[in-house]
């Protein structure tokens, strides 16, 4: 990972060079609940309500790990008629195909979030939950911009920074503690399960810097709303309706 990427990797993570995530996907979602005190599953229902209602036939969700987003779109009425659910992890994969065992409008394909194996303008709405912190986001971004159809729609759930600074600082000393210490009971002290995640909590940037990165990379009517006080918020934004796929950032 070079110097540039690494400025917009929050978490510093490298998947090919530590396969954490594989490591640890048996115990993904019972890590989830804990670090979160179960509000993941609160502020995910949320995504999935929002991309639930919006129109189009195909939904991707990258970086899905154990799927959360995909079951939860298909328990909305409604909703896009195809779900193609990706991530890099095949270990992670496999845990979502378990919970999704049986569900007929999903499809299944290992992707980097990084180079999506997936033609131009061919995807109704893209969102990315939590993993937009271990990643590049210049990268990923650009890669959304390219895959969804004009006028297509971006959502991204991700960590984000409580507006009222000494309540922000609170809640990173509480994560510096929970983090490492939860983490290393649950994986036999495996440190990097949560050296990433830990990195990517302080590290990735606040939410009108997002939004102005989304705005950067070419995405309109770009809007944010926080959760839980604004330890995550939920970004979304829309292609233009008149920019050819082969305009796209690459």
């Amino acid at each position: 990972m070079d110097a540039a990427e690494a400025d917009t990797n929050a978490a510093h993570f490298d998947p090919q060079s530590d396969d954490v995530f594989g490591r640890i996907a048996v115990r993904y979602d019972r890590l989830c609940d804990a670090f979160s005190l179960f509000a993941h599953r609160i502020w995910k229902d949320r995504i999935a309500g929002h991309i639930a209602r919006e129109k189009g036939a195909l939904a991707l969700d990258v970086a899905s790990g154990t799927g959360d987003i995909p079951v939860r779109l298909l328990r909305n009425d409604g909703g896009p008629q195809r779900i193609l659910v990706t991530d890099i992890s095949a270990q992670m994969l496999a845990q979502a195909k378990k919970k999704l065992k049986g569900a007929t409008r999903v499809e299944f394909r290992t992707l980097d979030a990084h180079a999506l194996d997936l033609p131009d303008a061919s995807v109704d709405t893209y969102s990315i939950s939590f993993g937009m912190k271990i990643c590049d986001r210049a990268r990923v971004m650009s890669e959304a911009m390219r895959v969804l159809k004009p006028g297509g729609i971006f959502y991204c759930l991700e960590a984000a920074r409580i507006p009222f600074e000494p309540l922000h600082q609170a809640y990173l000393l509480y994560m510096d503690w929970c983090l490492p210490t939860i983490a290393r009971i649950a994986t036999g002290g495996d440190a990097s399960a949560y050296n990433y995640l830990l990195r990517g909590v302080h590290d990735f940037p606040p939410q009108r810097d997002f939004a102005r990165e989304l705005e950067a990379i070419g995405f309109e009517n770009v809007t944010f709303k926080n959760l839980t006080l604004g330890i995550v918020a939920i970004h979304r934004g829309v292609k233009p309706a008149n920019l050819p796929a082969s305009t796209a950032h690459h």
